[in-house]
């Protein structure tokens, strides 16, 4: 395998987790997984409607320069948050970056991996996509599906899935139930629906309510929330911090809490301080607790390493894309 560049590796990652961190601002089977291929969250009667066909009716990608203005309305990411509002979906990024986006690949383990599969030409080049959907207020998974085929047709990417046993966090409600910080969720939709943002209360601090997950800063602590999820979701939400939070390594996230519905997680928990500048310990300086330990005395929510059965992703052929 040949190596890969620790800032393109930052790329395809720091693409994947476009909202995160807002705190400066309030065993093998091979499984064929070409393109239009439901995401795997879905349930039969999703999966069943989301393997039809989808594609954009217009849609134009093209390369552009390394340092042109990124413009986009709507995430290339994993996960569910959606700040598209309508009109042409619009998007900047690595082929990775549509990759990650098209097929919901959560495990930031992967990126790498998947990366230093593609030949030098998709490390480097950045694409523009302006598309029209067919679909007058299409979700994101139905974006990702168009992306998928769009990834087919103008670059004949072919992938597919291989299950293996590898080392995953496994994620469980402690013996003494849910903590006070996760909730059901019994509001309106939020993930999935165009625009689906409540108005911010006037002059609160708290961003208004919207799908998935956000940061901000809560004095000296960090302040996450997760909104309208399943737990097998936010597993997949969680899944995205690995290397991010210091206390979490990059492994997928499994859900073994057994809980159902929707759900909202809020925690406040201090950031690991890392560099020449942290204190010899660490411990003693921290504001409030770590990501780990918030997680469990504020949500009830353990995580633990174990052995499961992950999807790696193997690129089996791609090209420059076609002319438009």
């Amino acid at each position: 395998m040949k190596l890969i560049s620790a800032k393109l590796q930052a790329l395809a990652i720091a693409s994947a987790l476009t909202l995160v961190w807002a705190a400066e601002s309030p065993a093998q089977t091979d499984v064929d997984n070409t393109p239009r291929s439901a995401p795997s969250h879905l349930n039969s009667n999703e999966r069943a409607a989301a393997n039809q066909r989808l594609e954009f009716d217009v849609a134009s990608i093209r390369e552009v320069a390394p340092d042109s203005p990124s413009t986009s309305n709507i995430d290339l990411d994993p996960s569910d948050y959606f700040r598209y509002k309508g009109g042409p979906v619009v998007a900047t990024g690595l082929l990775i970056n549509y990759i990650i986006f098209a097929f919901k690949i959560a495990d930031t383990s992967q990126y790498p991996l998947i990366a230093a599969q593609l030949p030098k030409w998709a490390q480097a080049e950045r694409y523009q996509l302006e598309a029209r959907s067919p679909i007058a207020n299409p979700t994101k998974d139905q974006i990702r599906l168009m992306v998928q085929t769009l990834l087919a047709d103008r670059f004949h990417l072919k992938l597919h899935t291989a299950m293996r046993d590898g080392r995953v966090y496994e994620l469980k409600v402690r013996p003494q139930g849910p903590g006070p910080q996760l909730k059901q969720y019994q509001g309106t939709p939020l993930c999935g629906v165009v625009s689906a943002v409540s108005p911010k209360p006037a002059g609160s601090r708290v961003p208004a309510p919207s799908c998935g997950i956000l940061f901000w800063k809560n004095n000296d602590l960090q302040h996450m929330r997760i909104m309208d999820q399943s737990m097998t979701e936010i597993a997949g939400t969680l899944s995205l911090l690995g290397g991010r939070v210091g206390e979490m390594d990059p492994l997928p996230v499994m859900n073994r809490t057994g809980l159902t519905g929707k759900w909202v997680l809020n925690l406040d928990f201090a950031r690991e301080r890392t560099g020449p500048s942290a204190p010899a310990d660490e411990s003693l300086s921290l504001p409030g607790p770590d990501f780990i330990q918030a997680l469990s005395d504020q949500a009830g929510l353990v995580l633990t390493k174990g052995i499961g059965k992950v999807p790696s992703y193997v690129i089996d052929h791609v090209e420059p894309a076609s002319p438009n």
